[in-house]
């Protein structure tokens, strides 16, 4: 495997990353984290979508080597707020 494609990609999505980000990265039909973004958050969306571009060039890359790579629509997530309601209205809370 060549690492003068992919260490590159790997360095940018990492320079992306920040430990307080509250997006990631997940495939819309598995829910599996790509590889090689799988243990990075992002501080926004569109910084995630850059880093889901990056991924996708990331894994296309390597699927060359390894054809069974599967493949993944890569999607933005963002983590659920802690203490959020999940009626936005209101309107179920307790009063």
């Amino acid at each position: 495997m060549t690492e003068v494609e992919l260490c590159p990609l790997r360095r940018r999505i990492e320079a992306l990353a920040s430990e307080r980000g509250e997006y990631y990265l997940v495939c819309s039909r598995y829910g599996d984290r790509p590889v090689p973004a799988d243990g990075c958050r992002f501080e926004s969306c569109a910084v995630a979508r850059r880093a889901a571009r990056l991924t996708e060039e990331y894994r296309s890359a390597l699927r060359r080597y390894d054809p069974a790579l599967p493949e993944y629509d890569i999607v933005v997530r963002q983590t659920p707020k802690l203490g959020a309601e999940a009626d936005p209205d209101g309107a179920g809370a307790s009063q």
